[in-house]
This record gives structure tokens, sequence and C-alpha cells, in this order.
């Protein structure tokens, strides 16, 4: 059975282009070009930081949805510590709204590095920062003319209008949370609609995750069809695996500053070695595989797509 037909397959769109300026053209051809061969979504990340030529994810998503129809968009993951709850919550109903309710937002607490000073972010109080952003975020989405008083935020007669398009839980986008800690993933089984595993974590590192999350689901009493399970996964698709580890190294070292790792979890080679890893992963029990492909974009939205078993939306 193709893996296409076991689980969603996303793809993340352009965004990093460590040799110059971004290129608007290639995004909007990619991203059409993935809707046509029927990926289940697009998606982008938080960076503030760093050399290449990293976009802000909302302005790119907003780019994009307006040149697609179907696809979904998604983003993940916005570390939330790092955003003012109330604009972040209007810029991504806006989005939502502009895309036709297409959107997933995917949350987590941020790191304690360069970026929390940067943006005035107190990393010992990220957590309750983090709970309390979500809720305000989440009344914003569904209630109207109510009060607030947290210990960061503190509205009176508070509304926000539009409301999200979408209708999950109670009337909200749906919400992936990330991070590998076990605290961070049984947070997301009890406050959102499912988990996405990082790009920079290992398939054996994964498996250890999701028994986490079904043993959470579990004591939760949480039916698990309910909640959505990721994996974001660094390949290069090369019929040489020492170019596809080389290309691997390039474009980790300048993109994400650090080579060794981007060798050491990503998949890297023929299909024959690409498509056994993507099955282990969906049989760890993944149920939305995000591809992340890093170079040759064009070519590998393409040769991914046959390699997953994709059925092209012809009527697109």
């Amino acid at each position: 059975m193709a893996i296409a037909d076991q689980v969603r397959i996303g793809i993340s769109l352009p965004q990093a282009f460590p040799e110059g300026p971004a290129e608007p053209e290639m995004i909007v051809r990619f991203a059409q070009r993935a809707e046509v061969l029927g990926y289940d979504s697009l998606w982008v990340q938080d960076r503030l930081m760093g050399h290449a030529t990293w976009l802000e994810p909302l302005n790119l998503l907003s780019f994009v949805a307006a040149a697609t129809f179907t696809i979904r968009l998604g983003v993940a993951t916005l570390p939330l510590p790092w955003h003012n709850p109330v604009r972040l919550a209007k810029s991504l109903v806006t989005l939502d709204q502009l895309s036709g309710g297409r959107l997933t937002v995917g949350l987590s607490l941020g790191g304690t590095y360069l970026n929390d000073t940067v943006v005035g972010a107190v990393p010992e109080r990220r957590l309750p920062a983090f709970n309390e952003a979500l809720r305000l975020m989440q009344q914003l989405w569904t209630e109207e003319d109510f009060d607030f008083d947290g210990e960061f935020w503190t509205l009176r007669n508070a509304t926000m209008d539009p409301k999200p398009v979408q209708s999950a839980g109670k009337g909200l986008m749906p919400i992936m949370l990330g991070g590998v800690h076990p605290d961070a993933i049984r947070r997301a089984v009890r406050v959102a609609d499912g988990w996405m595993g990082a790009a920079s974590s290992t398939v054996d590192a994964f498996k250890v995750q999701v028994a986490v999350v079904k043993e959470a689901l579990a004591e939760a009493g949480r039916d698990p069809s309910t909640f959505t399970i990721g994996k974001k996964q660094f390949l290069v698709l090369d019929d040489n695996v020492g170019r596809a580890t080389e290309r691997m190294r390039d474009w980790a070292g300048r993109s994400i500053m650090n080579a060794d790792l981007g060798e050491r979890v990503a998949l890297l080679g023929p299909s024959s070695v690409v498509a056994p890893g993507l099955q282990e992963i969906v049989d760890a029990g993944a149920d939305l595989l995000v591809l992340n492909p890093v170079d040759d974009l064009l070519d590998q939205v393409e040769h991914l797509a046959l390699v997953m078993g994709m059925r092209q939306h012809f009527e697109i």
C-alpha cells in the first residue's frame, strides 16, 4: 500500500534561501504544484535570527493562500511566548479567513537562547506565559464581551471579530503543539488537537515520543482518532547516497548551523532508502508526515509525490 494511502502527506514550503534573496515566483510554483500533486498541506516555521534569508511564516502563508485553493496551510511551530497573544490571535484568524478555513496552528514554548531576549520573553516564565496566552487566544476566537484576568494579560469587555472559519473542537482552528520532553507531549494531549514531532529528532526518538502520546491519550480518555500525531522529516531524495549526504550537510550547515545534526536525523538517498524510512515513521504511529526537502525543491516535490504514491488532483 502506498504511504499516501495510509497517512496525510504535507511538505515544507520554500522558506529559507541560504544563497541569496527570496524567490517569490518559485514559492508560488512550488505551492501550486504541491496542491495539484495531492499533498495535504504546506508547512512553515518561525525563525527570527540567522544568516540565511528566512521568511516570516504568517506573511509567507498569506502570500501562498492567495495562490492556492484547497491545500491546507500549517505553521510548526510558533513559539507563543515570543508573541503578543492578542496580535497573534488576530493575525491567525485573518489568515484563516483569507484562506477559507485552511489553517493549522502549531505552537511551542520557544527556546532559552538569543531569540528570547530579542522579543523580551522571560525564559523562566515561559510555561505560565504560554498557558495563559493560549487560553486568551481561544477565548478571543470563541467568546464575546468577556473579561480576562491573568498574570500577564488583563482585558475588559473583550471581543475579536471575525471568528475562525473552521469549527474544530469548540469552534477553534486546529492546534498542534511541539516539544520533545514528555511534559510537553502530555501538555499537547491536554490542550491541543495534535502533536508534531520535530525534524531534529531521529526516528528512534520519535517512537519513544509516540509511546508517551498514546499513554497520555489513554490516561485522558481521549479518542486517538481525534488527535493528530505528526512528524517533520528532513530528507534528500537522490540516487547517490554520498551526494545526498553532502547536499544535506551543505544546507544544514548554512540554514540551521549544524551540518552534523542534519546528516544524523535526515533520510538520505534513493527511494529504496527514503521510502522505508518514512514507512517506519508511519508504522510508529504518525498520521501526518511533513516532508522537508532542503534543496532542488521543484524537482523534489515532484519525485517525492511519486515515492509517496500520490494521485494528482487534475480538477484544480
